[in-house]
């Protein structure tokens, strides 16, 4: 039996979500791929009068009434798993930035995180040294390892500094 395509779409948006996690962005990108599918001409009856983008923008502003998109915990969560990793602030950024979130959302998260840990940066740096054996190498090799990992020239110095 045809759903309307608003419901089969919200009924994907939740089958997506419940085996993986995702930003707006990247629920958005599914709906698309959905839509553009040409197999869902024969499981969905569409409605002539709405757009293809106003029904996918629809979709997510349920989803988030719902509460069922949390952003703000998958960013805190991806955040952790990427200091976890050891990667420098502004490799955190940049990995956040393409998983979908929005930059405000990021800068803002990461301000918060700077202002409770002003060490943030430097303690990843160590940890990261300390993981990869980078002790014994020479400063020049050590400051070129550590600038293609992204991590900041302030944290660099006074770690070779220490």
């Amino acid at each position: 039996m045809k759903k309307y395509i608003d419901d089969f779409l919200f009924d994907e948006a939740i089958k997506y979500l419940g085996k993986f996690p995702a930003t707006k962005k990247k629920i958005e990108e599914f709906l698309q791929k959905k839509i553009r599918n040409k197999k869902i001409y024969q499981k969905a009856i569409f409605q002539e009068n709405i757009s293809r983008d106003e029904l996918i923008k629809n979709i997510i502003n349920k989803l988030d009434k719902l509460n069922i998109i949390n952003e703000s915990d998958y960013l805190e969560s991806m955040f952790h798993y990427y200091q976890k990793s050891y990667f420098s602030i502004r490799k955190i950024k940049n990995k956040l930035f393409h998983k979908g979130f929005d930059e405000k959302k990021i800068d803002e998260y990461i301000s918060i995180q700077l202002q409770e840990d002003p060490e943030l940066e430097k303690n990843i740096l160590k940890k990261y040294i300390q993981k990869k054996k980078l002790e014994n190498l020479e400063v020049n090799e050590l400051k070129k390892k550590l600038y293609r990992q992204s991590f900041s020239e302030s944290s660099i110095y006074s770690i070779i500094k220490e």
